[in-house]
């Protein structure tokens, strides 16, 4: 188990290839990605997915971060929000108290499918991170102003997770009504732990004077990983760099973090096919950290700078940072995944060539749930070619960000290009072009290898 787990640690390095869940794929019929939102939902082949082939992707989700906040037009010019034309209550109004920002990374670094006589199975390997930070909204307070004053930046956190996910799961129609059928599928995953890290503030703010900056941190550190030897990293209450071991017989000796988690689903389909409805939860499952490999520790910091010499440009030298650690605690602990919850609706016309699908995801971060709807016109003009185009709400897209899909998946290949967050606006900032009114990233490409035949209606 642990010499599998460790070769594809290799096989992740070498070949790098993320992808997220992919919601314009979701009515995509020819698309295996459609599975990991839903597991009721199979492709029309078997397939294979290769490293650095099966996967290509970044997302990026976050309630602030978005051109039209950051770049302002004046004097038919673009400038950014620092510059001294924007006003500062007008740059701050637009941003949230606390922003967000949330990445999600799936390497996809092998998998397979193939259909029996009664359904549809899958299996493989997945590298998987999820990261979250929020930011005081003061931060931007001093960046804009860099006046005097008092500024609490304790909503500031940040959360790092990342593991390995080895699953098998399996599609199977269980019934027939006459006027219509159900299909459920569900997909059983073990995991194991290899970094777990975050920074959560108890108080932390910052003074700033024509004569100095003062600022102090209060609050707890934590990190767990396999990479991590306690036992020489830590002496008494201060935390060395020895802490960090990248020897491989110490990486494999300390794979000790294992939970477990389970993706379900199920689609209905009615109207002799036209209308399907669809619901699944996936990434229900934990992982428990052991102690052996884990560090917790509250800490206090304080800062002191005295600011920049203005006629020589040098940092005074009379400026200080202090970091004290409370007594380190090494206790196991056990997190949860990000579960994601999914509700699908389409109805088709034209012999199924044409469909309008409706989905609505809700993603449970770390402290923070995320919900979006998104529209979708589907073609099918061929039982080997798809494509979509969606539009996606509530996560703070305005009109013209679309989202893109494109699906050629013949006997023998099956290719995947698209995008749910693609800008029509755009601007220029010192003559480079820039998307407009974008808060959300999600670029995706796969290759995989198509087995077998078309699932039977």
């Amino acid at each position: 188990m642990k010499r599998i787990i460790y070769l594809t640690l290799i096989a992740s390095i070498i070949g790098i290839s993320a992808s997220a869940q992919l919601r314009t794929s979701y009515f995509m019929e020819g698309s295996y990605f459609r599975n990991e939102l839903n597991p009721a939902l199979a492709p029309t082949r078997g397939y294979i997915s290769l490293p650095a082939l099966s996967g290509v992707g970044v997302n990026l989700s976050n309630n602030f971060l978005s051109i039209d906040n950051f770049l302002y037009k004046h004097n038919d010019k673009v400038v950014t929000a620092l510059h001294s034309s924007v006003d500062a209550d007008k740059f701050l109004g637009c941003l949230p108290q606390t922003g967000f920002v949330g990445v999600n990374l799936n390497t996809n670094i092998l998998g397979a499918g193939f259909y029996t006589k009664k359904s549809f199975w899958n299996f493989g390997i997945n590298l998987r991170s999820s990261n979250d930070m929020s930011l005081s909204k003061d931060i931007f307070k001093v960046l804009k102003s860099l006046g005097n004053g008092h500024y609490d930046l304790n909503n500031t956190s940040f959360n790092s997770s990342s593991y390995i996910e080895l699953y098998v799961g399996n599609t199977r129609k269980v019934a027939d009504f006459g006027f219509g059928t159900l299909t459920t599928g569900a997909k059983v995953k073990i995991l194991a732990g290899i970094l777990n890290a975050s920074v959560t503030t108890d108080q932390m703010y910052a003074d700033i004077s024509s004569e100095s900056v003062t600022g102090n941190l209060q609050g707890t550190l934590r990190a767990n990983g396999v990479i991590l030897d306690p036992t020489k990293g830590v002496v008494g209450k201060e935390i060395t760099e020895e802490i960090l071991c990248y020897d491989v017989n110490h990486i494999l000796g300390n794979i000790k973090n294992f939970g477990a988690a389970i993706d379900l689903g199920a689609e209905l389909t009615l109207l002799d096919n036209q209308l399907r409805l669809s619901a699944a939860v996936t990434d229900l499952g934990f992982i428990k950290w052991s102690k052996a490999t884990h560090i917790e520790a509250d800490a206090t910091g304080n800062f002191y700078y005295n600011g920049i010499n203005l006629d020589t440009g040098e940092a005074d030298s009379d400026g200080s940072a202090e970091l004290y650690m409370a007594e380190i605690k090494k206790a196991g602990y056990t997190t949860r995944l990000n579960c994601s919850l999914n509700f699908g609706a389409e109805y088709n016309i034209l012999n199924n060539h044409i469909g309008f699908g409706v989905l609505s995801h809700t993603e449970f971060r770390h402290k923070k749930s995320l919900s979006e709807l998104t529209l979708s016109v589907n073609f099918r003009p061929t039982n080997w070619l798809s494509a979509t185009v969606s539009h996606t709400l509530f996560s703070r897209n305005k009109l013209g960000i679309l989202g893109f899909a494109l699906n050629v998946h013949p006997k023998g290949i099956n290719l995947f290009v698209g995008a749910d967050y693609l800008p029509m606006k755009y601007v220029r900032y010192e003559s480079i072009p820039v998307p407009y009114n974008l808060k959300s990233l999600n670029l995706y490409f796969g290759l995989g290898f198509n087995l077998g035949k078309a699932k039977e209606s």
